[in-house]
Parts: C-alpha cells; structure tokens; sequence
C-alpha cells in the first residue's frame, strides 16, 4: 500500500522545486498586485491603504485614456502578429530553398535582432532608421523625392514606426521556429508537389502551411503575449507619444504609477492586462490541442 502511494507521490518530489519558485516568483507578485488593485495607495504612501473594492476597475474602463490604450495595444498588437509571423513565414521559405548558399550564416543574420535588448534595438531604430534629417529611410526616400515625415513625431506614422521596430526584433522567433519546423515536413510532400507542377507559392500555401499550423499557432501566440505587454521598445523609441498616440497599456500603466504615483489603479491596468492574456492563453491551448489532434 505505502509503496504503490510513494511511487504515485514520487514524481511531486521532482516538481516542487521548480514548483515553489514559481509561486515565490509569479504567484506571490500576481497577489500583492491584485491586493494593491483593490486599495487605494500612492507610490510614496504605502502605508496609507484604504479598501474600494472593484471602484480602480469600474474607473479604469470607464476612463476614455484606458480605452484608448486599450484600442492602440489591440492595433500593436496584430500589427505586429501579421508582419512577424507573416515575414518569418516568406523568409524561411527563402531560406529553405536549395539556391540559398551560406545557409547558416544568413540565419545567424537573422538572429541577430532576437539576441539584441529592447531598449538597444529601440534606440538604434530610432537614430539610424527614423529619424527626419539623417535617418536610413527617409535618405533612400528623398533620392526619389517622396516625402520625408517625422515618422516618431508624427500622430499618423508614429504607431507604425513602432510596429515596424517590434516586429523587427519578433520576427527571428519566428524564422528559428518555422525552419525547425520545415525539417519535419517530408520530403515525399515536396516531390509531389513538384510532379504535379506546383509552384513555389502553391507549394507554400498547400503543402508547407498545412503542415506549419500548431507551429504557427505556437509562434503567434508568444508574439501576441510578447507584443501586448510591450515596454521597453516604445518607451525607446517614443516614451507613449506624440501625444498618445503609441500609448500602449503598459505605458499606461507606468505613468499611473510612476508619474502620477497612483499605484492603485498602476495595479488595476496591470491585473486587467493579466486576465486579458490569461483568455488568449486559454484560447490557444484549446486551439492547438484541436490542431495538432488534427494534423496527427
């Protein structure tokens, strides 16, 4: 009896450690940031806590900067899911092709971005590519005399500018993920294929996407929850502005708690954007089980 309850209880033991620290690590952090979020307390008065309840949550959606926030998180982040998945996708199946010399030197290149820091990256983007007068855009743009913006101070392009920079930093996961994932694909598909005179883009479309699904699906989740909470880069490249317009939630949620000292509803935004990748967390386990029960 006490053996077969020890061989069940065996592999516990082998858990716990990593079990605990993840408690210590995130559990206790996610609890004492939902606590402060049902309490009103500033940044330099933490002693001084007063109890409302859900009253931070009911001001914060009904605040018209969080909703705006929230609306300019949502545009950054499919923004960019579709230019990191989508260009991980076009250039592994560049690099994949049989006419590619130095294979493993151009994804070394590739690399490069995945292994930079946010901040590095962001500051880099915003000296050498964006900015107005010197910048490498706006030289290649007057050579053919198109107009020359100030793409971080504009309301218009500063969104974009800052999704072209993060998805530059997302898009190596993608391309170390999909090529691992090309060298399980069988040959016999690409043979077929070829026999019955498909081209290179029906080929991707019929047969490498088909097969592709769960990794893609693994892929766009990490880049959602990697761009929804985004905070480095933009405060890099735009500190939230011009304006509000690269305002992102956790921005948002830094000038409550740093700038305006409010760590009562600093907390509130951050919890709120917990539950929000919580959902697609959820959504994306239900998701690839159904897929890769499918492709199987």
């Amino acid at each position: 009896m006490f053996g077969n309850q020890h061989r069940f209880t065996r592999g516990w033991w082998f858990i716990a450690p990593g079990l605990i620290m993840m408690i210590m690590i995130v559990g206790a952090p996610l609890a004492m940031g939902f606590r402060l979020s049902l309490h009103d307390v500033f940044l330099y008065d933490f002693r001084n806590q007063f109890y409302v309840g859900l009253e931070n949550y009911r001001y914060a959606f009904q605040d018209p900067l969080y909703i705006l926030s929230l609306k300019t998180t949502a545009i950054f982040t499919l923004g960019c899911l579709v230019l990191a998945v989508g260009f991980g996708i076009i250039i592994t199946f560049l690099l994949n092709s049989k006419l590619v010399r130095f294979r493993s030197t151009w994804i070394a290149l590739f690399l490069i971005p995945f292994v930079m820091t946010p901040v590095v990256g962001g500051i880099a983007w915003r000296l050498f590519i964006w900015q107005q007068e010197f910048g490498l855009l706006n030289q290649v743009t007057g050579l053919f005399g198109l107009p020359q913006p100030y793409w971080l101070l504009d309301r218009e392009t500063a969104l974009i500018a800052t999704i072209i920079s993060n998805s530059w930093q997302l898009t190596p996961l993608a391309i170390l993920v999909f090529y691992a994932a090309l060298t399980t694909i069988p040959e016999d598909l690409y043979e077929a294929a070829r026999m019955d005179g498909a081209s290179a883009t029906r080929t991707l479309w019929s047969v490498i996407l088909p097969q592709m699904g769960p990794h893609i699906l693994f892929v766009s989740i990490i880049v959602i929850t990697s761009a929804f909470r985004e905070f480095d880069m933009i405060m890099a490249l735009t500190g939230g502005g011009p304006g509000r317009s690269t305002t992102v939630l956790s921005v948002f949620a830094y000038n409550r708690g740093i700038a305006n000292q409010d760590m009562g509803m600093a907390n509130t935004v951050a919890f709120t954007m917990f539950i929000i990748m919580a959902t697609f967390a959820w959504v994306y386990i239900t998701l690839y089980r159904k897929l890769e029960a499918r492709t199987q």
